[in-house]
């Protein structure tokens, strides 16, 4: 009996591998590593060798249970010099049977270890063991105690029985021709990949089996690229790849997060922010000559792979070996880029699809799908309330100002304010009037923070600063702008819009895109909640005020976090930061300065020009 390789270990790793080639005369091998859990062994084990209830295996018994030997509970891990130890609970019995009754019975118990060899048959696929060496211990000091008569039982019968697991990955490899036809190429023509295991290595966390993929040493020169527009179709198309990706990504990462602890959930919900952010400034790019996915993922893969293998490291066998496909296939095409990027591949909608299936085999496209409505589940991911409220009968205004305001500071705003400020793009005859206005809904925004208790007390003044500091670098404190005699809302190339110019793209699923359109007061508190997000879990939470023990440097922090993403929290003090983003932050901190000292008015000078 053996143990087929669930979810086709290596089909998506084919799937997602394309050569655009003409046949070379020289080809060269990449090593493509598979780490296989060794809860994954253990479950081969289980399903092979323990069949009994239990995980239990009675090795020998004679006809009256005098004598017998019973294992259970099989542990696998590494040995010395490239073995694998296997681990077993021990039971037995030792007596004579004589007049149908078991004389002198003693009872033993311990535990049988197993050092064995893994091989791989390339002709067979398959992952054979070899137990080379076996001893029965005592698991309080590790002594050998047994006599000789029960060390030949455990050669006799537990040998050929460990000896005869294997892993088979035959369905895997027979599906690789059908697999490359799926692949859409980066170039003008496929050469099938030569696949095939080759080597297995023992490591202290997991069996690596190694994959030598026969890929072509160079390629031709490529042909001239067409410099015509892109049609309609073309640059829909282009949409569709992006949105894919981003419908992908957004739905694996809710899946890790389903079973992750506190800290790994905190690391997840910052690889899908470092994701999106990632997306906006390709976007903001607009190099729609490149395909947009394939760098997306490398980027991606590169922080969330460790995150997958520090999931897959807890749990059992069977749910393990999902994760070990999954992860081979990403390690695939990284491997790919880097020692042979002269393939290249083509991450589109379906290869997507069928990555994820080797995660999770039903998932459906309408769970990867890319959608701007809210999505609490995203929120919940990322540290926000996920109930955020829609609405009300008795119109948007009220709902707006109703999730506004809380209750305690209701009062002190007027519906006016905000359907006065809602398409009010001033004339500079009007700028005080309007930044008195605007610092109106600001300050109820930060009255209704303070109720919200989230901001810790010593840091209220600062946060004040913060917030309208921000909404000056972000827009002037202006959420519109005229242009050819029509209002239209502030939006940038990268699709940031509005007061706070809130990431439509970032912030997919956590606002609503219309109401940060078209609602001053909407757009001022989605950018309230990621500065707070950002000022409380992230430049308070590590501790960026203790480095120079200065809490000032908070508010460096979290802007330089709302601007780049959550890696840009350090970069203001960092000395290699680029002089793009050095001018930014110093900007930034010309504008939180002059706010404590001026006050509202401050803003006036970007408005007016003096």
């Amino acid at each position: 009996m053996t143990l087929p390789a669930k979810n086709s270990l290596f089909t998506t790793l084919i799937l997602l591998i394309g050569g655009t080639i003409a046949p070379p005369a020289v080809a060269v091998e990449v090593d493509i590593p598979v780490a296989l859990n060794y809860r994954i062994l253990e479950q081969a084990l289980a399903e092979q060798v323990f069949t009994e209830t239990g995980t239990t295996l009675e090795v020998f018994a004679d006809d009256l249970r005098c004598n017998f030997l019973v294992l259970s509970d099989p542990r696998v891990g590494p040995g010395e010099d490239g073995e694998i130890r296997v681990l077993t609970a021990m039971h037995a019995r030792t007596g004579t049977p004589l007049g149908g009754k078991c004389r002198l019975a003693k009872s033993w118990e311990g535990q049988v270890e197993t050092l064995q060899t893994a091989q791989v048959d390339p002709d067979s696929s398959r992952i054979a063991f070899h137990v080379v060496e076996s001893a029965l211990v005592d698991p309080a000091d590790g002594k050998d105690v047994l006599p000789r008569f029960m060390r030949r039982w455990v050669r006799d019968y537990v040998h050929p029985r460990f000896s005869a697991v294997s892993i088979d990955l035959r369905p895997a490899m027979s599906g690789i021709g059908e697999l490359l036809a799926m692949v859409e190429p980066a170039g003008p023509a496929i050469r099938p990949a030569a696949l095939a295991l080759t080597r297995v290595v023992p490591s202290p966390d997991a069996l690596v089996v190694m994959l030598a993929l026969e890929v072509p040493e160079s390629v031709p020169s490529a042909a001239t690229i067409d410099e015509a527009p892109l049609t309609q179709e073309e640059l829909a198309e282009w949409d569709r790849q992006w949105q894919a990706w981003d419908g992908f990504a957004t739905w694996l990462i809710k899946t890790l997060a389903v079973t992750a602890d506190p800290e790994l959930t905190q690391a997840l919900a910052e690889t899908l922010l470092e994701a999106r952010y990632d997306l906006r400034d390709a976007l903001a790019r607009d190099d729609r000559d490149r395909d947009p996915v394939r760098a997306l993922f490398l980027q991606t893969w590169e922080r969330l792979a460790p995150l997958v293998r520090d999931i897959q490291l807890d749990l059992p066998g069977s749910q393990a070996l999902p994760f070990a496909t999954f992860i081979s296939a990403g390690d695939a095409l990284t491997a790919l880029d880097r020692l042979a990027p002269h393939m290249g591949f083509r991450l589109d909608r379906e290869a997507l699809r069928q990555m994820a299936r080797t995660l999770v085999p039903g998932v459906t496209d309408y769970q990867m799908r890319y959608d701007t409505a809210i999505d609490p589940e995203v929120r919940e991911l990322l540290g926000l309330d996920p109930q955020f409220e829609v609405d009300a009968e008795n119109g948007a205004l009220a709902a707006t100002i109703a999730w506004l305001i809380r209750s305690a500071h209701a009062a002190q705003i007027r519906p006016e304010l905000v359907k006065q400020l809602n398409n009010w793009v001033p004339r500079r005859k009007d700028v005080d009037r309007y930044l008195l206005t605007m610092e109106q809904l600001l300050d109820a925004i930060s009255a209704a923070e303070r109720d919200q208790g989230k901001v810790p007390a010593r840091y209220l003044d600062l946060y004040d600063a913060l917030l309208r500091a921000t909404a000056w670098q972000e827009s002037c404190w202006r959420q519109y702008v005229e242009r050819e005699g029509a209002i239209e809302t502030i939006r940038s190339s990268a699709g940031s819009v509005g007061l706070m110019q809130i990431n439509m793209h970032v912030w997919r699923g956590v606002y609503d895109i219309d109401k940060l359109l078209g609602d001053v007061a909407y757009n001022a508190r989605a950018g309230n909640e990621i500065l707070v997000h950002y000022l409380v879990d992230y430049a308070i939470r590590k501790g960026e005020h203790e480095i120079n023990d200065d809490p000032e440097d908070l508010a460096r922090a979290t802007y330089a976090v709302y601007n780049g993403g959550p890696r840009h929290l350090a970069r203001y003090r960092n000395p290699d930061t680029s002089a793009s983003l050095k001018k930014i932050d110093h900007a930034f901190w010309e504008k939180y300065r002059a706010i404590q000292k001026e006050g509202p008015l401050a803003v006036r000078r970007c408005l007016t020009g003096s």
